[in-house]
């Protein structure tokens, strides 16, 4: 949970302009990857594969898009039902 949190915060700042550090969005892109291919087979897994792609070519290529806000609903939902539940 504190690692998405993490990868929350480093893609607020990287789409608000708080900061664009790359080796950051590097490494919350590489987590959720990793994270996704252990755990492929569950349908929350692979959203978390597909997040992971898109937070890795938005720090080479440096652009924001509103991808960010669905990231932003994704890791906010996984947030609170972990929370929660």
């Amino acid at each position: 949970m504190a690692l998405d949190l993490i990868v929350l915060i480093s893609v607020g700042m990287a789409h608000f302009g708080f900061g664009f550090s790359t080796a950051l969005l590097l490494m919350s892109s590489s987590y959720l990857i990793i994270k996704g291919g252990i755990f492929f087979k569950e349908p929350m897994s692979k959203i978390d594969v597909a997040f992971g792609i898109y937070i890795f070519l938005m720090a080479i290529f440096h652009f924001t898009t509103f991808v960010e806000y669905m990231i932003f609903g994704w890791f906010l939902y996984k947030l609170v039902f972990t929370l929660v539940g």
